[in-house]
């Protein structure tokens, strides 16, 4: 099973939480969307929620089923298979789709998969798939008995931007599914009201996803003056593709075939064979290019070639030409060059068609940063892009500004890191060690007590070892409040005697952990609960099976026996345990940071730069790369323009380089982050060259120069170590200029004790 990352693990949490409030509140079509952007593994974080959410311990008990629609038969499929293969054939999930329908009803716990279009079309086909076919072999006699079963059903919504209004407002989903929760999963969601978001930052900082996707350069096409425009665009995904493979193959030593995707205008309706029509003219000239037969793949209605295990890694097939069957939900990650022709009729840019080359073969980015781009290479034109991705500032905007370093520019090379985050705040299998010494202090025990003397010292602290915990404590209570079960247990439960089955006794249990992590109040002991209470749990069992020798139930009698007393006694122990465990899984953690941290070269300033329409061109004579863009709406852009007036006014400046704050192709140091407790990425704003050497610098405005001292100290230790570098932290003292602060040991105050006059140290 795949590995998941940290932010996937969180947004997973996130939707669990939002979905639990929800279903406490018992209301039907209670809309819930799941917004998460192209690339960042949707299908994957929902497999895994429909996983942990039904084997959750404040859901477990729960009668449910899931609905998944689609809006294709093959995006139904591969949405299946997808979850079959992560959950390697076997889950708490049964995996169900239309041939299941003679099964009667959905299984509880189990994902129906389908194309929602089937459901509505007016088809003889379709029409028997709803009312009219066999007795017992009907959707809606499926939902039916399932909600006969007094099974409560779960909509999931997939690439939700795609269902209209009317989809939701439709009979068959008020009158046949019948929805409790209605999940919408999109990265352009359509649908208002509680949502959970993943940051695109997020994804991209993991290594999923592309840095960017850029178009075609006015240099890129001047090279090609004297061909025409489809010769070449389709010549730059050419010699795109061949330098991306040499990357890999000969620099990287790695077995990845990149791919080309080919779009061919809707409006070609040239038929096969014929040489006259899009599809004939590029394949006559790819094999004009000594490309063979079994490296092109065709992907249309009627006509499909070469697709068997296309998205393979090395995968034969170099160059894949389609018109919509990519569109949406298609994954191949080594798909890194997109040619998309303009339809003549309908000149409408397709931004999900560009989601397509978004996706990290290997789900991590590369030491060489052209390998964390998508090439885009189009015939449309400037505005005709715009609409396509303007209607959402969340989407993945395509760079259509380009930024070259000048000619007379000597570039230079820098040690930069880059950094795989290994943190999911969750206990370690070290945790159990922990739990057992800091149980074993509180009770006094010691490795030469006998059970004996082990039973006196666990009674004397008030856990009681004898008591049976029995049923009447849930006899005619519905416990709808997860968070506060164990309240409603003891204001409605009866005394009623009968022996808690090892089932509901297990489910308190798992409950009892989850709870036990999940309210503490204190940072120190915060873990996070879904990934920590089965580590609870297992820390409790073997303390308690090693020192008393009894059987599991014997033990779950005891640990639930406490905590369903007003004073638990386990509960404080679990929390001097956290407590205690914290600066020893910091230190873990960090041990695996310094695993997953690499440094390489880097060469600034970079060759090129791409920038999306949210920077503007500004005029500027030192930069070192032209033309310069700056974003053109952010916190600090004052401070930042001001600084950049002072660099242009210094006369002892050669050029200046605008650094960026994400991503491997901006220079980045290591610093200890004191307020996480682990190492971070830095990435100063400016790179500067003068007479004397070379210059780094971050700027700072106002407040946000208190909290730079990690940065500023790692920085001045960073410099320490090269020759012919200098730099700090600046600020700008009013109209007393730039002041900057070159202490191996950092302070900040009002007044700038110890600053020195930026301008006698720029030289």
């Amino acid at each position: 099973m795949l590995t998941l990352k940290p932010f996937q693990e969180t947004a997973i949490s996130q939707l669990k939480d939002k979905f639990l409030t929800l279903w406490k509140l018992g209301d039907t079509n209670v809309n819930l969307t799941f917004k998460s952007p192209t690339g960042s593994g949707k299908t994957i974080m929902m497999a895994q929620f429909l996983r942990d959410i039904v084997s959750d311990p404040r859901f477990s008990s729960a009668n449910v089923s899931f609905i998944w629609i689609t809006n294709s038969d093959s995006l139904a499929m591969q949405s299946k298979e997808k979850l079959f293969s992560y959950y390697g054939g076997a889950s708490e999930n049964p995996l169900v789709d239309m041939n299941n329908l003679r099964d009667g009803n959905l299984p509880k716990n189990g994902v129906f998969f389908i194309n929602w279009q089937k459901l509505v079309s007016r088809s003889k086909d379709n029409r028997k798939l709803r009312t009219e076919g066999e007795a017992n072999t009907t959707f809606d006699m499926y939902l039916e008995n399932t909600h006969l079963l007094k099974r409560d059903v779960v909509l999931i919504i997939d690439e939700e931007h795609i269902a209209s209004d009317t989809v939701l407002a439709s009979d068959l989903i008020k009158n046949v599914i019948k929805p409790r929760i209605i999940i919408g999963v999109s990265a352009t969601p359509q649908t208002k009201g509680i949502t959970v978001d993943v940051d695109r930052k997020d994804v991209v900082r993991e290594g999923l996803i592309k840095e960017k996707i850029v178009f075609q350069t006015k240099e890129d096409l001047e090279e090609m003056k004297d061909l025409n425009d489809s010769d070449a665009l389709l010549t730059l995904a050419f010699n795109k593709r061949k330098e991306l493979l040499d990357f890999y193959k000969d620099k990287l030593k790695l077995d990845i075939n990149p791919l080309v995707l080919i779009q061919l205008p809707n409006d070609d309706k040239a038929s096969k064979g014929t040489n006259d029509n899009k599809q004939g003219f590029i394949i006559s000239f790819l094999k004009a290019k000594g490309i063979t037969e079994d490296e092109i793949a065709v992907w249309l209605s009627d006509d499909k070639v070469n697709l068997k295990d296309i998205e393979s890694h090395n995968s034969p097939v170099s160059f894949l030409l389609f018109k919509q069957a990519v569109a949406t939900g298609w994954d191949c990650p080594r798909a890194s060059v997109l040619v998309m022709f303009r339809e003549i009729k309908n000149a409408t840019f397709a931004i999900q068609t560009v989601g397509r080359i978004l996706r990290m073969p290997l789900g991590t980015h590369f030491a060489i940063p052209e390998l964390n781009l998508g090439y885009l290479y189009t015939n449309y034109k400037r505005n005709e892009v715009l609409v396509g991705y303007s209607k959402s500032a969340d989407q993945n905007r395509p760079a259509i500004n380009s930024s070259y370093r000048n000619p007379s520019v000597e570039p230079i090379v820098l040690d930069s890191v880059f950094m795989s985050r290994t943190d999911y705040n969750d206990l370690g299998d070290s945790f159990q060690e922990t739990f057992k010494e800091t149980a074993n202090e509180y009770f006094s025990i010691s490795e030469k007590d006998t059970k004996a003397n082990i039973i006196k010292k666990l009674t004397d602290k008030k856990l009681v070892l004898n008591k049976r915990v029995t049923n009447g404590l849930i006899v005619d209570v519905e416990i709808d409040d997860y968070d506060n079960f164990k309240q409603e247990l003891l204001a409605e439960g009866s005394s009623y005697e009968q022996e808690m089955s090892q089932h509901d006794l297990e489910r308190l249990y798992n409950l009892f952990c989850f709870n036990s992590i999940a309210k503490q109040i204190d940072e120190d002991k915060k873990f996070a609960p879904e990934r920590s209470w089965g580590k609870l749990k297992t820390a409790l069992n073997v303390w308690l099976l090693g020192l008393l020798k009894e059987q599991r139930l014997e033990i779950y009698h005891i640990v639930v026996g406490d905590f369903l007393k007003v004073n638990s006694v386990l509960s404080n122990v679990i929390g001097k345990a956290l407590a205690t465990y914290r600066p020893i899984r910091e230190q873990e953690v960090n041990r695996k940071s310094d695993r997953s941290k690499r440094t390489e070269q880097i060469e600034i300033p970079r060759p090129s730069l791409f920038y999306t329409d949210q920077y503007e061109e500004m005029k500027v004579k030192k930069s070192a790369m032209q033309p310069f863009f700056i974003e053109k709406e952010y916190t600090g852009r004052k401070n930042e323009t001001n600084f950049i007036k002072s660099l242009e006014e210094n006369d002892s400046i050669i050029w200046w380089y605008k650094n960026g704050d994400l991503g491997s192709e901006f220079f980045s140091i290591p610093y200890h982050d004191t307020t996480k407790n682990k190492e971070s990425l830095f990435y100063p704003d400016w790179i500067i060259k003068t007479k004397k050497g070379i210059y780094i610098i971050d700027t700072k405005g106002g407040d946000t120069a208190k909290g730079a001292k990690e940065r500023a100290e790692s920085l001045q230790a960073w410099l320490k170590s090269k020759k012919g570098y200098y730099g700090g932290i600046a600020v700008q003292d009013g109209s007393n200029g730039w002041k900057i602060n070159t202490s191996a040991e950092y302070e900040y105050t009002t007044a700038l004790k110890g600053w020195k006059n930026l301008s006698d140290i720029l030289i």
